[in-house]
């Protein structure tokens, strides 16, 4: 009889303590993926303190009151030893849980394979419970009609949203980013993204339908192509205004850029290719040497204003870049970031506002008539 009094003074024990911690935890926080590492705690906790003779004779003596029983408490050694492999086992896979890698994912101009996928888990050896995937889409309002004001409004609302809450959830875990989306909206991505901390990248590549990430070995590896840069023959020393022309997927063409009529900047590699940035030091160092350019423009323009790029750069550029032209606003010219068009004329029929001393300037959006800008 003593011995099944014990047992229900331990089960009641369990009951109240879990309970009241189990009630605690969820009042402080709405996170329900940590509940089983909780129960795992509290039961251990649980199972140590009930195991205690002064414990027991408190319960039990309550216990033992209503049911008319003697009652002796012992120290539960095995109790004990179950209560911390509990509360270990629960730490353990609290510190799992909670390691989550945050990936955002930006779709514009179609939509590529999301990372979450099984096969990309692999490719990327990531670990699939801890990954958590957000995805920015807005594929269909882009490719829907020529642009408007109208439609830039509802994607920049949707990548503010979108950003400014990734970054919020990954304060403190892995951040990533992914996309193929129109260069000036990645670029004003990242300028929401900044200071968030992303640290890895994946990059789709499309003939083989894989995500490769960008290295951090620095260690072993070959030496990578420099940017050069290259100012015009005959600099206009009183412009306002100067197109940047960034050329590291593909070779911006001089024909392309006639639209803008004012002195070119040309920034980009001899050889350009897609998916040439491999390392994390290589985007580093590409992104640094472009916003320190564009700083120093203004000794070789005393007067200028805006800056109008022209890019042809891979979605970690574009998102380095925008985190960059954030961090760098005062001192940075106005930049608008065009989106580049093959088939008609102009051939960058729009812009978005990426850099600007004034918060309410970020993507507003430059419409180019026939004649250019």
């Amino acid at each position: 009889m003593a011995l099944n009094v014990y047992w229900n003074v331990v089960i009641i024990a369990m009951i109240i303590t879990g309970g009241a911690i189990y009630f605690i935890k969820r009042l402080i926080s709405k996170d329900t993926s940590t509940d089983v590492s909780v129960l795992m705690i509290t039961s251990g906790v649980t199972l140590i303190v009930s195991a205690f003779p002064r414990t027991i004779e408190i319960i039990g003596t309550i216990v033992a009151s209503f049911l008319k029983v003697n009652f002796v408490a012992e120290t539960d050694y095995a109790s004990i030893a179950c209560g911390f492999a509990l509360v270990f086992l629960g730490l353990f896979y609290f510190k799992a849980i909670k390691e989550r890698t945050y990936v955002l994912n930006m779709f514009g101009l179609f939509s590529q394979p999301e990372i979450s996928d099984t096969l990309h888990i692999k490719q990327l050896n990531l670990t699939d419970y801890k990954v958590k995937e957000i995805i920015i889409d807005f594929v269909d309002v882009f490719q829907h009609g020529v642009m408007s004001e109208e439609k830039n409004q509802i994607i920049v609302k949707k990548i503010k949203k979108q950003c400014e809450s990734f970054k919020n959830r990954a304060t403190d875990s892995e951040a990533c980013f992914t996309g193929m989306a129109p260069i000036p909206y990645t670029i004003l991505a990242g300028n929401y993204l900044s200071g968030g901390n992303i640290k890895r990248f994946f990059e789709y590549i499309g003939k083989n339908h894989k995500y490769i990430e960008l290295s951090h070995n620095v260690f072993f590896q070959k030496k990578y192509p420099e940017l050069k840069v290259q100012y015009p023959d005959d600099i206009d020393i009183g412009a306002t205004d100067i197109v940047v022309a960034l050329s590291i997927s593909v070779k911006v063409q001089d024909a392309d850029l006639v639209q803008f009529n004012n002195d070119v900047l040309r920034i980009g590699l001899d050889k350009p290719a897609n998916n040439i940035i491999t390392r994390n030091d290589q985007l580093d160092n590409y992104c640094n040497l472009v916003v320190t350019e564009m700083e120093r423009a203004r000794e070789k323009y005393p007067c200028l204003i805006r800056i109008h790029l022209a890019a042809s750069i891979p979605s970690c550029v574009s998102v380095r870049l925008g985190d960059q032209f954030r961090l760098r606003s005062n001192r940075l010219p106005k930049i608008i970031s065009y989106h580049f068009v093959n088939n008609q004329y102009p051939k960058y029929p729009f812009g978005i506002v990426v850099a600007d001393s004034k918060e309410e300037g970020y993507g507003r959006l430059i419409i180019c008539n026939q004649r250019g800008t």
